[in-house]
């Protein structure tokens, strides 16, 4: 009598585990890699206070995250949950 194993669902023929997250691709990593270095470079280097740097950062970010939410015709309603996340966590 053959023995029956239960139907499983392994990483090699989905190419990932199940439950795993996602993971950083190589474009990702050395956007990373770079916005560290130049941080660090601000830092040591030209002498710029941390506060100063942190605030260029941020503006950065927000800059980039409102320039990809108009790309991807992010809604208004998804905005405002945000918004109201942010301002009650804070």
């Amino acid at each position: 009598m053959p023995k029956q194993h239960p139907v499983t669902s392994s990483c090699v023929e989905h190419g990932t585990a199940p439950g795993s997250t996602r993971r950083l691709n190589g474009a990702e990593a050395i956007v990373i890699i770079v916005v560290v270095g130049l941080t660090a470079a601000l830092v040591a280097v030209a002498g710029v206070p941390s506060p100063d740097v942190l605030a260029l950062l941020s503006g950065a970010g927000l800059i980039a995250g409102g320039t990809i939410a108009l790309s991807t015709r992010f809604s208004l309603r998804a905005l405002r949950v945000a918004l109201r996340a942010a301002l009650t966590a804070a």
